[in-house]
């Protein structure tokens, strides 16, 4: 048989398993792809007649990575532990591994448990001292170039974004790359997006989004692409921690408040039941869930009437919260539209207090305030006016107040013009029309939680 390698009688009748990785395309200019190892291997196990057990392949993965981060590597492992055969094959030490730490660790499993390894294209000898530093060496080197090339892609990554160019990844629908690779927005499909955050602002619910999407557009994502696209922040224009990446389809404000809203969907329950507080009540007691049931009733005269009530969910489950009582949702309903009013009123106050409160200390003016303290601290120190250890400690301190300042949020902005607007209208009236999942999103749409205490009383929360 014509083949590239000599064959070794101590070989013959071995079991062997094949070890086979591959990191990235690029390995193809170096014939490093799956197809030309996996050939390789087979070559030389026929060569020398032994007895192939099982092919382990780690596709797209480093050998930087962490050994247990990489499945087939694990399976592999468990093979030896069972003792399923005698020796690994691989093409080359920098198949195995490029981290002499997890190499010297996996070499003491393979030693335990009588297991070898083999680099068909390299001559490796780990039974001596010299063979050993050898190993040692090779492996030091391909850590060296992994690290560099790793530092390398880096850098043209952090070179791209600097340059708002989009490195990787699908785009959502209603976005595209332009010649520069950089994201704008595609007019073939920007209103299927627009009507996506527009239905979902209006029904709370992914499954009812799903649906209306796939209604006038055809089916184009299933129900988790769906809940995906309403949560990818490059729609708001954000792209690795830059909020200002690319042209926002749709306002960053609104974007948020639908993520939190996306947070409480509105689930397709099989009873076709629904209920107007799911995703508002909190528990005073464990800071958990209100969770809503329902009690059918048959009344006097025949008919049927559901009752439906909330209760705690966390001492429903587990009994760890001592909140046993329930709620009726037309008295949690009814409390709200007593004291909608005033809460906002109340809550606005107390605003008004603490931002004019934060507004008074600007932290630019405290931080140049400091600056020109560390500047005199040290006008002082060249003159010989004060001591080395006292400035040190002197310029640690005032250090320490420019990075706390500087670290200090601004002081909020809240524009409650539309929810008193809102509020300040008749609008009980409308309200009573609302079927039970409008009531929810109307809820929503300026209430960020419900309090529930034990004997009643409520806490409105607003966005």
């Amino acid at each position: 048989m014509n083949t590239y390698f000599h064959p070794q009688p101590e070989l013959y009748g071995l079991r062997v398993v094949k070890y086979i990785r591959c990191s990235h395309e690029g390995q193809v200019l170096h014939g490093d792809t799956l197809e030309a190892q996996d050939a390789l291997l087979n070559e030389f196990i026929e060569a020398n007649h032994m007895v192939l057990v099982d092919t382990f392949v780690d596709e797209a993965l480093t050998a930087r990575k962490k050994f247990t981060k990489r499945k087939e590597f694990v399976r592999l492992l468990n093979g030896v532990r069972a003792h399923a055969f005698d020796m690994i094959l691989f093409t080359k030490l920098d198949r195995w591994f490029r981290n002499i730490g997890d190499y010297h660790k996996i070499q003491e499993i393979l030693d335990a448990n009588g297991v070898q390894w083999k680099a068909i294209t390299e001559s490796y000898d780990t039974t001596t001292t010299n063979g050993r530093l050898h190993i040692n060496i090779r492996l030091s080197v391909a850590q060296d170039e992994c690290d560099r090339d790793s530092d390398r892609i880096k850098d043209v990554f952090a070179y791209k974004l600097k340059n708002k160019s989009y490195i990787s990844g699908r785009l959502p629908r209603g976005l595209k790359l332009d010649a520069d690779k950089h994201i704008i927005h595609d007019p073939e499909w920007k209103q299927w997006a627009l009507d996506m955050f527009d239905h979902f602002e209006s029904s709370g619910s992914i499954y009812s989004t799903f649906l209306f999407l796939t209604n006038k557009y055809g089916p184009l994502l299933r129900y988790d692409g769906v809940s995906r696209a309403l949560k990818n922040p490059l729609y708001k224009g954000m792209y690795r921690d830059d909020p200002e990446f690319c042209d926002p389809l749709i306002d960053p404000e609104r974007f948020d408040h639908l993520l939190e809203l996306a947070k409480k969907n509105v689930r397709q329950r099989k009873t076709r039941r629904y209920y107007i507080f799911t995703g508002l009540l909190v528990c005073s007691s464990c800071q958990h869930s209100l969770v809503p049931y329902t009690i059918p009733h048959t009344l006097a005269d025949g008919t049927h009437k559901d009752y439906v009530s909330y209760r705690c969910g966390y001492h429903s489950s587990s009994r760890l919260c001592d909140r046993s009582r329930t709620y009726r949702e037309e008295y949690i309903e009814q409390y709200l539209l007593d004291h909608v009013r005033p809460a906002l009123s109340h809550y606005i106050a107390e605003y008004d207090v603490i931002s004019s409160s934060a507004s008074k200390k600007d932290p630019a003016a405290e931080a140049a305030k400091i600056r020109r303290k560390l500047e005199k601290l040290y006008d002082l120190f060249l003159d010989d006016l004060i001591e080395k250890d006292l400035y040190r400690q002197k310029y640690d301190e005032l250090q320490a107040q420019l990075k706390e300042c500087l670290a200090a949020p601004s002081a909020p902005v809240r524009d409650f013009s539309a929810v008193q607007e809102l509020l300040s209208k008749n609008w009980e009236d409308m309200y009573c029309t609302f079927s039970k999942t409008e009531k929810n999103v109307f809820w929503k749409s300026f209430v960020e939680s419900i309090t529930v205490y034990e004997d009643g009383s409520m806490d409105i929360n607003f966005l």
